[in-house]
């Protein structure tokens, strides 16, 4: 083999074999980063959302109770109903509470109401919100109804075992869950009625909404019988990686599926740049072999042939040409070293851009992810930057918001003492008040015995949110006063704005919006943190709003010893 055939093969030796050899650890490390980056991802995306159908479930578990636990509701159910004018009276406002009911279920769930006396079955429909009235024969026993029966006032989720978990072959309308409470009658000891609501195809469709797993998902009961599933027909369990939540208190969890050919051509789109710039080094490396090569030999043949002249003899340098410029030996040895160096760094040159263009496809890869406590830490850059520069009232005004993110975030629980609320309120007013500057005046008068006092979290800023946007910003200029009292052990939170932008007879139509059920408008969150005081604090007023010399006042007071058990869950 001639020496230029050698030197092309320990090129492509030098080249392909590194090359091979970086693609493959580059490929396994890829994809089992990948793999375990994903399987994280999915199964975070899981238990979210197995939390947000329990924390629906409970919801709507909350609104059965509003009207589950009126007088109104249990009368009706069990008593003997007759065709009285009270008695149509008394239906019509039961229908009224089921369609309030239905309003509140997004449009997407049915309600039922059924007596077991008369076996008379209302359903309120949940598009037309139409009230329909049937009598179940004898013979016809919804298994839901006895599910719920079973359950003795507590709440039952009941599977629909009729193509329960497939969207094919099934009507638009055909449930998949039913979710309801038996009502007992106290005095004749047994199960007078059930109200519920069910759960279809649209229900799932609307929790799921937009999420990447929508079309990889499958919702499981307790015993792994699949609810609702989005997988389609070319589903094959082998080709795919199941990632399973845990189970929430309803004993369902979420199965998502992540694709191993996705993940596959994820980890080989990574490093295909490394072996596209590997192809076009090798390519330049033969076309530089090509080029060399003669450059190369053609000195040696020639030095060969001098020796063997020089072996026979001839000490002639008459015909050797002027290339080279040294006339003596080790200089033409120089000369050919230098060449060889030449060659050398060549050929590390290339493979050293041969491993940066792997160190680059890597960095990008590493760039793509992103830091799930982003703002947390951009607000706290921004804090330090602020006080680096001296720029106080930045740094104030961080704070305070990175504290107001805080404090909403926290889900762990409806009631914290007064102090945390007020100390939130204090960070929203300070922030206000660099935007409004002199045009905005508070005061928080809050009594030292009364910081440790429950109350409603986030209850507040709505009622301070509105004196500032209908007060201060409308008017210009005002000022905000918040204080607190306790009487008879009713605590008092007043939030008094002195712009007089309210008078007296707006201020009895919004009082009375906020008492009324469904009412929507500017004034629903006034409504909101009305009835959540109510519901958690039984027994309580929630929000009064009255006109007082001019200042408008919004009263918020609650019993802070008749908490409700569900407010410590």
């Amino acid at each position: 083999m001639k020496i230029k055939h050698k030197m092309l093969l320990l090129l492509l030796c030098c080249t392909i074999l590194p090359l091979a050899i970086s693609v493959f650890i580059s490929y396994d490390s890829i994809n089992n980063r990948l793999r375990s980056e994903l399987i994280a991802q999915y199964k975070a995306q899981a238990e979210r959302l197995n939390q947000s159908f329990e924390l629906s479930l409970h919801s709507m578990d909350n609104n059965i109770l509003s009207i589950y636990q009126t007088a109104e509701m249990y009368n009706f159910v069990t008593q003997e109903q007759n065709a009285g004018e009270e008695s149509i009276a008394q239906q019509r406002r039961v229908e009224n509470l089921l369609k309030i009911l239905t309003h509140s279920l997004n449009d997407f769930s049915n309600v039922y109401l059924y007596l077991d006396d008369s076996r008379q079955m209302f359903k309120v429909n949940a598009k037309y919100l139409d009230v329909r009235q049937q009598k179940l024969p004898a013979s016809e026993n919804p298994g839901w109804l006895k599910e719920a029966m079973l359950h003795n006032g507590n709440l039952a989720v009941v599977r629909n075992h009729v193509e329960a978990g497939r969207s094919e072959g099934a009507a638009p309308e055909q449930p998949l869950l039913f979710v309801g409470r038996s009502i007992p009658d106290v005095i004749a000891k047994r199960q007078a009625g059930v109200i519920g609501i069910d759960l279809g195809k649209s229900y799932f469709q609307n929790m799921l909404g937009n999420d990447f797993i929508i079309e990889n998902t499958e919702i499981r009961d307790s015993d792994g019988t699949v609810i609702f599933s989005t997988l389609n027909k070319q589903h094959q369990q082998s080709e795919q990686i199941e990632i399973i939540s845990g189970i929430n208190d309803y004993g369902w969890m979420v199965a998502t599926y992540l694709s191993k050919e996705t993940l596959q051509q994820i980890a080989w789109d990574a490093v295909k740049p490394t072996v596209l710039w590997g192809a076009v080094f090798l390519l330049a490396g033969i076309m530089l072999w090509s080029m060399l090569s003669r450059q190369i030999t053609l000195p040696i043949y020639r030095l060969v042939k001098r020796m063997r002249k020089v072996g026979q003899g001839d000490f002639s340098t008459a015909h050797w040409d002027q290339a080279a410029e040294r006339k003596d030996e080790i200089g033409f040895m120089e000369e050919q070293f230098r060449s060889m160096v030449e060659r050398i760094e060549a050929l590390i040159k290339r493979e050293y851009e041969l491993k940066m263009s792997e160190s680059v496809a890597q960095m990008r890869a590493l760039q793509s992810q992103v830091n799930p406590h982003f703002l947390y830490n951009t607000l706290t850059s921004i804090y330090s930057e602020a006080l680096e520069t001296g720029a106080d009232n930045v740094c104030k005004m961080v704070k305070s918001l990175s504290a107001m993110f805080r404090y909403t975030t926290d889900h762990s629980a409806d009631i914290v003492p007064l102090s945390a609320e007020i100390e939130h309120i204090r960070n929203y007013l300070a922030i206000q008040k660099y935007r409004f500057e002199h045009r905005l005046e508070f005061q928080l008068n809050i009594p030292q015995h009364l910081l440790d006092m429950p109350i409603l979290k986030l209850c507040l800023q709505p009622v301070v949110e509105n004196a500032i946007i209908h007060g201060v910003s409308r008017k210009g200029q005002g000022a905000v006063l918040v204080t607190a009292r306790e009487e008879y052990g009713v605590c008092y939170i007043d939030v008094t704005d002195t712009t007089g932008m309210l008078d007296n007879e707006a201020a009895a139509k919004l009082n009375c919006r906020i008492r009324e059920r469904g009412s929507l408008g500017t004034s629903v969150g006034l409504a909101n943190v009305h009835r959540r005081v109510q519901y958690l604090f039984p027994g309580s007023d929630g929000i009064n709003i009255h006109i007082e010399q001019g200042n408008t006042t919004v009263t918020i007071s609650w019993k802070a010893g008749m908490q409700h058990e569900s407010a410590n869950d």
